[in-house]
């Protein structure tokens, strides 16, 4: 949760990945085993929530974090609260976890802030059952590679933006997007030569793990000496 009230503190928006665990909660994990990112073992998806709260999700990146547990999905909606904007990319690969869709829609029902969020997946199924269920939601096509004729894909699937990788975008793909009516978020971009490289393609968004870099590089934040 320390990242995402560090996002509240910035003003940046949040793009964050959710699998479901065995006691059937939606968690914010990236990955769908619990090694590399926590100090536990197993799949997400065979243990329970209480045993996952109990692991540090923090400890790996630095041990002023320790105390950092795995959140919920529900308590990251409850802490941003509408004021920012969230991506949640729905993993559904390799594990597939049936009828995520409707569990996802029905929280999003009780959030109440459906024009901030946008859910994305690499899974283009999970997409597809979305629009099916909710003609309203903003939904986003997630791809590292190039498609023959990605817009008219993008509309058979109903989606609102397309999220291509970073390294396997270039600009005349951006424009081809954006002239069917698609916004650009491109992923994951850090560093000053990849966002110099992202914004020279016309991107209307960069998914970093560094957003106050990204911030300073487009003048919008100072450095602050320490």
């Amino acid at each position: 949760m320390a990242a995402f009230r560090k996002c509240l503190e910035l003003g940046v928006d949040i793009e964050l990945d959710v699998q479901r665990c065995a006691s059937g909660e939606l968690i914010v994990i990236h990955d769908e085993d619990l090694s590399r990112t926590t100090n536990g073992v197993g799949q997400v998806c065979d243990i329970n929530y209480d045993e996952i709260n109990r692991l540090s999700a923090g400890l790996w990146f630095d041990s002023d974090f320790s105390g950092e547990n795995v959140p919920l999905l529900s308590d990251v909606l409850k802490l941003i609260s509408g004021q920012l904007n969230i991506n949640v990319e729905i993993k559904n690969a390799p594990i597939a976890y049936d009828d995520i869709e409707e569990e996802l829609l029905a929280m999003l029902a009780d959030y109440g802030h459906g024009d901030k969020i946008i859910v994305s997946s690499f899974d283009h199924y999970v997409i597809q059952r979305l629009r099916a269920l909710d003609s309203s939601l903003q939904l986003a096509l997630l791809l590292d590679g190039v498609l023959v004729d990605m817009p008219a894909y993008a509309e058979k699937l109903g989606v609102n933006y397309f999220h291509p990788c970073l390294g396997s975008c270039r600009a005349d793909l951006v424009e081809e997007a954006q002239a069917a009516g698609l916004k650009v978020n491109v992923w994951t971009a850090n560093g000053r030569r990849a966002w110099s490289k992202a914004l020279k393609m016309g991107v209307d968004g960069i998914v970093t793990d560094d957003p106050a870099g990204l911030m300073v590089l487009l003048g919008r934040a100072e450095i602050v000496p320490e």
